[in-house]
């Protein structure tokens, strides 16, 4: 059996991100492996943020509101992990704009993670979809194993 030394958990604050932490946090407990957590909120073009602005004393782009929120996920699922006492030093966390599925994919190889623990349904609550879009798109294209929880 390969060693993890590197496991990244996609968040998007839903139900299964959890399961997915849970199972990470299990894995670690395992293998002393170093957990990176991962929040990715989606860009939006500049038509979409000239259409957002509410006040023209201050422009509020949709971006810096997404990140803001991605950050509050991130560092809450950062919090759950530490409440489980995996220690501070095998634990980080970071925050990405971008396309979901192409970012995991993306950073995963560019940070050596060996394992991605994604959970099988995200924040869209399409009922017919019994495996989400963007932990589907990560299996297919990552690098390295891909756990569905």
């Amino acid at each position: 059996m390969a060693a993890f030394n590197r496991i990244l958990i996609p968040v998007d604050g839903s139900g299964g991100a959890v399961s997915a932490l849970e199972k990470a946090i299990e894995l670690q407990k395992l293998t002393d492996a170093e957990l990176m957590v991962l929040c990715v909120f989606k860009h939006h073009s500049l038509r979409e943020a000239s259409l957002s602005m509410v006040r023209p004393g201050k422009v509020n782009l949709p971006d810096d509101a997404l990140k803001e929120y991605a950050t509050d996920i991130a560092m809450s699922a950062k919090q759950y992990i530490l409440d489980h006492e995996v220690p501070a030093d095998k634990l980080r966390a970071f925050v990405k704009g971008g396309r979901p599925a192409t970012t995991i994919v993306q950073f995963a190889k560019q940070r050596e993670c060996d394992l991605i623990v994604v959970g099988a349904q995200g924040t869209t609550d399409e009922a017919s979809v019994l495996l989400g879009s963007v932990a589907h798109r990560v299996a297919g294209a990552a690098h390295c194993p891909v756990l569905v929880v």
